[in-house]
């Protein structure tokens, strides 16, 4: 009996033959890759909404993009999705010895470190060992999750403080270089201004880093807590204009923060 995969690879590749659809037959790697991270985003929104049907069709979604790069692949000579099953199952195998070996692990903070070892060793046999350990996180990854991976490679080669107080007494250091930069005069001035702006953008890349650090240490992702907190603005932001008896515009300061508070309490 055919599976409901296989009528869905079986699906694609009627789409993309001689006879099948002119859109998905013009696509390449290069034009299917804004929607596939699209579709990711969608599933993370999915996943948020606690939702199980959203998160069953998002993640659909996100099977296509996966199933219709292969079939690009595949009419290219290269590979087809069996081949990505192939190689995904045989490097989750080697990537757990634990599971699938006789070696023991008990944390799972254990088994990302085992996780790691293993990827650059891999690496080391393959011949493209990375010039740096940060090499190998990809640029294109939302910043914040760009910075917790950083952060975590960096610390797995010892480059970490000592205490929790250490971290806190670096987000005030950077948040005092951010203030002085913002306020500096040369942000006035047309022949500097430009230069001094990257200097304030450099800063407050700095304490958002630094936050992402506090974050790692109460083992928070902050792409998710922002995520969190962006939801509460929206719906608390929402029951403001929902209980507001004129414009937002038209409302003073005064007004604008009582009505803030009023939909707090009512949220």
């Amino acid at each position: 009996m055919t599976s409901h995969l296989d009528q869905f690879i079986t699906t694609i590749s009627r789409l993309r033959a001689e006879d099948g659809c002119p859109w998905d037959r013009e696509q390449t790697h290069r034009s299917l890759a804004r929607y596939l991270l699209e579709e990711a985003y969608e599933v993370m929104e999915a996943i948020h909404s606690d939702n199980p049907e959203d998160l069953k069709e998002e993640l659909g979604d996100l099977l296509l993009q996966i199933v219709l790069n292969a079939q690009v692949a595949k009419d290219a000579g290269q590979f087809d999705i069996q081949d990505v099953a192939n190689s995904i199952n045989t490097k989750m195998i080697s990537r757990h010895p634990h599971v699938f070996g006789e070696k023991s692990l008990a944390t799972a903070k254990e088994v990302l470190m085992q996780w790691d070892d293993l990827k650059d060793a891999e690496k080391k046999e393959k011949k493209k060992e990375n010039k740096s350990c940060l090499d190998g996180i990809s640029r294109t990854l939302p910043s914040l999750l760009q910075a917790l991976k950083i952060s975590e490679k960096a610390v797995s080669q010892g480059f970490e403080w000592r205490n929790e107080g250490e971290v806190w007494a670096k987000v005030e250091s950077e948040m005092k270089e951010l203030k002085e930069a913002i306020s500096n005069p040369a942000l006035t001035q047309p022949e500097t201004a430009a230069s001094a702006r990257y200097d304030v953008e450099l800063e407050l890349g700095d304490v958002l880093f630094t936050l992402v650090n506090v974050a790692r240490w109460h083992s928070l992702n902050p792409e998710e807590s922002l995520i969190h907190g962006l939801e509460k603005f929206r719906k608390r932001f929402a029951k403001m204009e929902e209980l507001a008896t004129k414009p937002l515009k038209e409302y003073s300061k005064d007004e604008y923060q009582a009505l803030w508070e009023q939909a707090k309490a009512a949220l």
